[in-house]
């Protein structure tokens, strides 16, 4: 069960943001060591390797889902202040580009979180204590919360426009703007790695793929059973571990995707 120290038992509840704490935010010169771990000093749109470098993102993002679909995971949500992990199963449901639920169980069987998550709102409750926060989704108002990852990752992980790109034989970087943010992406065989910057804030995605064997790797970005993946808000320091477990063959209820505050998804 996800557990939210301070706000079970005696005093008034504490939002999430309280909750999970928040550190200083990452020193520009430690952002620009890591672009220069990614490579991104050698990009250049005009390098022969640039209709290599759009294929190789083109390929990436046919691995998307383009209808809706559901993943049963394990997530483990780490507080940068007391390095408490609070663990829980569940299962997302994604329509892609457009809304994220995840509903995490705890021991008995009841929601120990519900979280829905859409381009420009969210809403993130811890149902047991009576707990919710809603909002638009700018990095202010979601700050502390995992809103960041669901919204970036599981609704469009590679939008934006190319701007800059350089392939190698193992792996290929890529340059991004995604509306506000700048986005870069290092993929290789057999790993994932993205930043994502909108203002102040960084967000960082590592993301190891499902495999058939040790030897050959089935998928780098589709949804399929084994992948995992870790989110870290550089700013607040909060860490989301994923695991996916396995992917549901039947697409999920449309009315999961609606409002809970809605009428239409009062009952949900």
């Amino acid at each position: 069960m996800l557990l939210v120290p301070g706000a079970i038992g005696c005093g008034p509840p504490v939002y999430a943001d309280r909750v999970w704490g928040s550190l200083a935010p990452m020193p520009p010169s430690r952002q620009g060591r890591q672009d220069q771990r990614m490579g991104m000093d050698t990009l250049d749109a005009t390098s022969p390797a640039w209709s290599l470098s759009r294929a190789r993102l083109n390929a990436l993002r046919a691995e998307l889902p383009r209808t809706p679909y559901v993943e049963h995971v394990r997530v483990r949500i780490t507080d940068p202040r007391t390095k408490s992990s609070y663990e829980a199963r569940g299962a997302v449901a994604i329509s892609p580009g457009s809304t994220v639920r995840m509903i995490l169980l705890g021991p008995a069987g009841t929601t120990a979180l519900d979280l829905w998550v859409r381009e420009d709102r969210f809403r993130f409750a811890v149902p047991a204590i009576h707990l919710e926060k809603r909002g638009a989704t700018l990095p202010e108002l979601t700050r502390g919360l995992p809103v960041g990852f669901f919204r970036w990752w599981f609704l469009s992980p590679l939008s934006g426009r190319l701007l800059a790109a350089h392939s190698r034989p193992d792996e290929t970087s890529f340059l991004l703007k995604d509306d506000r943010a700048i986005v870069t992406v290092r993929a290789g065989s057999s790993e994932l790695i993205a930043l994502r910057r909108e203002g102040e804030n960084v967000e960082r995605i590592s993301w190891l793929p499902c495999t058939l064997d040790r030897f050959q790797v089935e998928s780098r970005i589709k949804p399929c059973a084994g992948a995992r993946g870790r989110y870290t808000d550089e700013r607040t320091g909060l860490v989301v571990d994923v695991v996916v477990e396995d992917v549901a063959p039947a697409p999920p209820d449309p009315a999961a995707f609606d409002d809970p505050d809605e009428p239409q998804g009062a009952s949900q």
